[in-house]
């Protein structure tokens, strides 16, 4: 998107915008703050001092959508007059006019079919000349919004998969993978701009395909990106897991880490059915995987309190948290949203037990990565710097290859004060249930000469 230096319809306005929900979500919001900053805009770190607030909003669960509402009450109490407020996103998409005619406190409703169009009618909204943009959306260039070192690579926009409890397809629509040619254009441009890690996150990673071309080739493609340090794998649908791709993965080499995500959901035949999903068997799964690609670390998502859930069926999940030993794992309740086929299936499940179920579950995982986290000390390991701990700025943390951005654990460590986005080696000396604690390996000092840390 080549914006004329001249154009700048949106000049000497102030800017604030609030992204919520998940990294798929940040990839979009990025694109859009790159269009304003390249319209003219500002961006001001106070709601009360912008001219423009946009919320880009998540309602994929009632969490997502409470989160959101907080959010946006709260912003337009805060708008200076003549202050104008946007909402885009899922919210937006789910709820509709319905919510529009509700929630008079904002100016304008923008769903995600329509973000191509979103700098004009903000522009049209604030009364300058318009703002329109060429170029496909998907095709946007970001200002990131994470750390420099590190991004989220969207690669597909929607799913076809209709899951019972799952709403993505209504709110995103079908599934859109973006091509290869783009794709490696965009991650060398993130490269290019000191990206060290890049994270590949689809609602359907695995369901990438081009012609003849299938994810395994996207992926051997962007692995081998001069300058690329870790290209790591999120949202691996386990149907798409199959013997020949990961053992595709276990060779790729180049800048793929042994990391992969799959939402296994839960561990019943019968359970995953009604949520119609392909009845598999995870934990034999997970026992392949571990055989085809055995420096890989697991993580998955579990849900508990699906309608109908039997007390035999969360001890099958139970066995295969115990069995499976995933390196990461997160569980959820099941949330009956307006509009899924599951939030209408007899045999709800009281919240009570939901809870209780999820805390059993996740006491289980404490366990088991508490035990994975002590075998862990005495060993030396590769670590990207984050920067400095919230505690302490004496105090460092950093992640390894199984530990992915925001989700998993940290490594705490000290040292001579490495930079933020550097790559150290770290010397685990103490471990707790999801952290570890170490020091950096610098050279040692022979014969009196001093050796460069870079």
């Amino acid at each position: 998107m080549d914006v004329s230096s001249l154009y700048r319809p949106l000049k000497g306005l102030t800017l604030y915008m609030v992204s919520l929900g998940c990294s798929k979500n940040l990839v979009d919001s990025e694109r859009i703050l790159n269009s304003f900053l390249s319209l003219g805009c500002q961006i001001v770190e106070g709601a009360g001092e912008a001219d423009i607030l946009v919320v880009n909003t998540c309602s994929f669960i009632e969490a997502a959508t409470k989160e959101a509402l907080e959010n946006l009450f709260y912003l337009s109490s805060q708008k200076k007059e003549g202050a104008f407020l946007v909402v885009i996103g899922c919210l937006v998409s789910r709820y509709g006019r319905k919510f529009s005619q509700h929630f008079v406190e904002a100016d304008l409703f923008v769903p995600p079919g329509q973000y191509q169009n979103l700098p004009a009618l903000v522009a049209s909204l604030m009364g300058r000349e318009s703002a329109l943009i060429d170029e496909p959306f998907e095709n946007w260039p970001r200002s990131l919004a994470t750390p420099p070192w590190r991004a989220w690579l969207k690669i597909s926009e929607g799913c076809n998969r209709n899951c019972a409890y799952c709403l993505i397809p209504s709110i995103r629509g079908p599934y859109k993978p973006k091509s290869l040619e783009r794709l490696k254009y965009e991650a060398s441009l993130l490269v290019s701009s000191g990206v060290k890690e890049i994270t590949m996150v689809a609602q359907d990673l695995t369901a990438w395909h081009e012609g003849e071309l299938k994810f395994g080739d996207l992926v051997q493609s962007l692995a081998e990106l001069e300058g690329l340090v870790w290209l790591r794998l999120m949202y691996a649908y386990p149907d798409d897991l199959t013997e020949k791709l990961v053992k595709r993965l276990a060779i790729c080499g180049g800048a793929l880490i042994p990391y992969l995500d799959m939402p296994l959901q839960h561990a019943s035949a019968s359970l995953l059915r009604r949520m119609n999903r392909k009845a598999i068997s995870p934990l034999k799964l997970v026992k392949s995987i571990r055989d085809w690609w055995p420096e890989a670390a697991l993580r998955s998502t579990l849900m508990v309190g699906f309608p109908g859930e039997t007390e035999s069926e969360f001890e099958q999940m139970l066995k295969l948290v115990e069995e499976a030993k995933f390196e990461n794992l997160g569980v959820f309740k099941f949330s009956p949203e307006e509009g899924a086929r599951a939030a209408k299936l007899p045999d709800q499940i009281p919240a009570s037990i939901k809870e209780k179920r999820r805390r059993t579950l996740m006491a289980k995982q404490r366990a088991i990565s508490k035990a994975i986290n002590k075998k862990r000390i005495g060993s030396t390991l590769t670590v990207l710097v984050e920067g400095a701990s919230e505690d302490s700025p004496l105090v460092m943390v950093g992640r390894a290859t199984f530990q992915a951005p925001e989700v998993d654990g940290l490594i705490y460590f000290d040292g001579q004060q490495p930079k933020a986005g550097q790559i150290v080696e770290v010397k685990i000396i103490k471990s707790s249930d999801y952290d570890l604690v170490g020091r950096v390996n610098y050279p040692s000092l022979k014969q009196g000469a001093c050796k460069s840390q870079g």
